[in-house]
């Protein structure tokens, strides 16, 4: 054993300097890349272990008719069918709640950064989205889907 470890000490002193440099670098690397292994490892475990346990604990009991029957909000009967279709109307709704959800969610960063930035460069991009969105509503106003009556 003593004969292996003054052999790799004669090789390590027998490179250059830069090369015996970069494995030094490259030994302080592999550190970074130990958390991020971990955290991998421990994300695709995780649901594996749960989905296992699931699988061995929750087994289906085919002699229970309660499951095979449809639930519909606490209600005895179902109403309708399920391939019953749905007025425009609730697409329009769920369209205007991604305008608005989107409008809050690109406004407040700029709130909060606005008082940081000199100059007219971030209130000129304000003011091109602020058109773009405006020009949006009044293309649902015109088309009748701010109109909940309709």
């Amino acid at each position: 054993m003593a004969g292996l470890d003054s052999m790799i000490l004669n090789v390590a002193e027998a490179l250059p300097m830069e090369v015996a440099a970069d494995v030094a670098v490259n030994d302080g690397q592999l550190s970074h890349v130990l958390p991020l292994t971990i955290l991998s490892l421990l994300g695709l475990g995780v649901p594996l272990v749960l989905m296992a346990l699931s699988w061995i604990f929750g087994r289906n009991n085919p002699n229970n008719q309660g499951k095979e029957e449809p639930y519909e909000c606490g209600l005895d009967q179902t109403v309708g069918t399920a391939g019953e279709r749905f007025s425009v109307k609730f697409y329009l709704i769920a369209m205007l709640f991604l305008v608005f959800d989107l409008e809050v969610a690109f406004l407040y960063p700029f709130a909060i950064k606005y008082t940081s930035i000199d100059g007219w460069g971030m209130f000129v991009i304000l003011m091109v989205f602020l058109v773009m969105l405006e020009v949006g509503y009044v293309y649902l106003y015109k088309k009748g889907a701010l109109d909940w009556d309709k």
